[in-house]
């Protein structure tokens, strides 16, 4: 365990390889063994500024650091003789004889220790067998409230690197979540004001997605987002087994990612709780908008066979389409689980993210000089996927005549101050928010 205290800096911070960082606008393989971790006192509920967007130049920089050593909590030996017969022998902490990882009790018969916490203040966990792509431990924030048996997950965002122009410190994301929006504890009009919060940094720039060791620009970059995720499950399943709710969420990068890693945590946490999924501005769009060559970029790049595609099985056939026979996959094979999309339907940022398959303004085409999507083709695809789904997923999309929200060129909502101030249609976002939660299919915008 080493322990971590941080005075942070946001800088401005760019993603060269998809020109844009989360933009409030109208807003080492996973270990197989024990799980130990870290923890660090980040203050109360509230901290530092939101990162801003930026051009090609520089990277966010995470001017905290340093620490002291600690001790494991948990073995990461091999398993004790007689390990996995059900049977508690000398030398084990626990055997249920079963493969779950995700129950507290760990294939070596060790025991995963629910996360002890102070009650609301944010703590970060540094989680031995995780990685950033370059190389360092990742970890996770929480805020714990033992009277609520509510829990949101948040994967926060920042780009995505998949071509030799990516910058290691653009992937730098500091560990303290943002202090408004939807971490926001004092607004009564927060619908997860009372809840138990899991603020995931984002440093892996696979957009939550991936498994593999790629080189790029002469160095190795370790996607490691969907196998962190899995092994951070190995501590937030037993912490929180009697939950009643889960909101899995995210913004840009970590929209994305929610929805990735959607099939992972409905598996890990089983049908006890409700889980809802709720993608801010990450949306699944077939390859009519995200071009083929781009899908395949990006499941050679990450390793995405080895993960999404991996769980999806026969159901992905087209393996260049993968985000639409995803989205398929989990709303067949998780009939229960609540869905909801925030968009503004011409968001620059990832427009701009897409149009390295745009090349020449040509689809399909990732030989060429990336151009911006077209509006029209984006909103298209949005449309599309509203109306494949509408008794399904819940959608609020900012349209390209909302002149006070930038004609619906802006980028993300729910970690600003604009999550309390966007209102389309007479419908606050919060409101929406709140009813994807109870189960409301909603289409609110164009």
């Amino acid at each position: 365990m080493r322990i971590i205290t941080c005075s942070l800096i946001f800088s401005s911070f760019t993603l060269a390889c998809v020109g844009g960082a989360p933009s409030d606008s109208g807003p080492s393989t996973a270990s197989e063994g024990g799980v130990s971790s870290g923890e660090s006192t980040v203050g109360g509920d509230t901290s530092g500024p939101e990162p801003t967007g930026g051009g090609t130049g520089t990277g966010g920089q995470d001017t905290g650091g340093g620490g002291t050593g600690g001790q494991d909590t948990h073995s990461t030996g091999a398993p004790a003789p007689g390990c996995g017969d059900g049977n508690v022998d000398p030398g084990e902490a626990c055997d249920d004889g079963n493969g779950d990882e995700f129950d507290g009790c760990l294939a070596d018969c060790t025991v995963v220790e629910p996360i002890d916490v102070p009650p609301l203040q944010w703590k970060y966990i540094e989680v031995p067998g995780t990685q950033c792509m370059n190389g360092d431990v990742a970890g996770f924030g929480i805020s714990h409230n033992p009277d609520s048996k509510n829990l949101m997950i948040y994967l926060e965002g920042g780009g995505a690197c998949f071509n030799d122009a990516c910058d290691f410190s653009a992937f730098n994301i500091p560990f303290i979540p943002p202090p408004d929006g939807i971490f926001n504890r004092s607004n009564p009009q927060n619908p997860v004001k009372d809840w138990s919060m899991i603020y995931v940094p984002y440093c892996t720039g696979d957009i939550h997605g991936g498994d593999a060791d790629t080189q790029l620009g002469g160095q190795t970059r370790h996607f490691r987002g969907y196998t962190n995720v899995t092994t951070y499950l190995k501590q937030w399943v037993p912490t929180f087994a009697d939950a009643d709710n889960i909101l899995l969420t995210g913004i840009s990068a970590g929209g994305f990612g929610s929805a990735l890693n959607t099939m992972q945590v409905a598996e890990a946490f089983g049908p006890g709780p409700q889980l809802i999924t709720l993608d801010d501005s990450g949306p699944p769009l077939s390859n009519e908008v995200i071009p083929p060559c781009l899908q395949a970029n990006f499941r050679e790049v990450w390793g995405l066979d080895k993960t999404i595609l991996a769980a999806c099985g026969p159901d992905c056939q087209d393996p260049d389409d993968f985000a639409t026979e995803l989205l398929d996959h989990v709303l067949t094979k998780y009939p229960d689980i609540r869905f909801g999309l925030f968009s503004n339907t011409a968001d620059t940022v990832i427009r701009g993210f897409m149009s390295f398959g745009w090349g020449n303004g040509q689809h399909d085409n990732c030989g060429g000089v990336p151009t911006i999507i077209p509006a029209d083709v984006y909103e298209g695809g949005l449309m599309a996927l509203r109306d494949k789904y509408p008794d399904v997923a819940a959608t609020y999309y900012i349209g390209q005549g909302q002149v006070l929200y930038n004609f619906g060129q802006g980028h993300t909502v729910l970690r600003s101050p604009s999550f309390w101030t966007t209102v389309i249609d007479g419908v606050p976002l919060p409101q929406w928010v709140g009813d994807v939660i109870a189960g409301k299919v909603t289409h609110v915008g164009p």
